[in-house]
């Protein structure tokens, strides 16, 4: 039996959308470490000019750059998420891929 375009554009969806749940938690952006001076008088870390680290997580809303301070223990989660959110754009990129050769295809049958 031959497959259809509208079977094999259920198969499409459904494989999408089950990788697409695997990947949770989600995010797009990154994660960096600085270092800043605290308010401190007679702090020696700012005095050597080591400064104290912070996690900045580095984002892009409503089209300006935004950055959130994040905890140390959740710096682990967020690296996942960002790496989600890459695998993310990868497997979107790959469907809007196959759609173009898929509806190149029904115009050619």
């Amino acid at each position: 039996m031959k497959t259809t375009a509208h079977q094999a554009d259920d198969r499409s969806r459904a494989a999408f959308l089950a990788k697409a749940a695997s990947l949770w938690p989600v995010a797009k952006g990154s994660l960096t470490q600085t270092r800043s001076p605290c308010t401190r008088k007679n702090c020696k870390a700012c005095a050597s000019g080591r400064k104290h680290p912070k996690l900045i997580f580095t984002f892009r809303e409503e089209g300006r750059l935004r950055g959130l301070y994040v905890r140390p223990a959740h710096a682990e989660r967020l690296r996942r998420a960002i790496a989600n959110g890459r695998e993310l754009e990868r497997i979107i990129t790959a469907a809007g891929r196959d759609l173009v050769l898929a509806l190149r295809g029904e115009a050619e049958a």
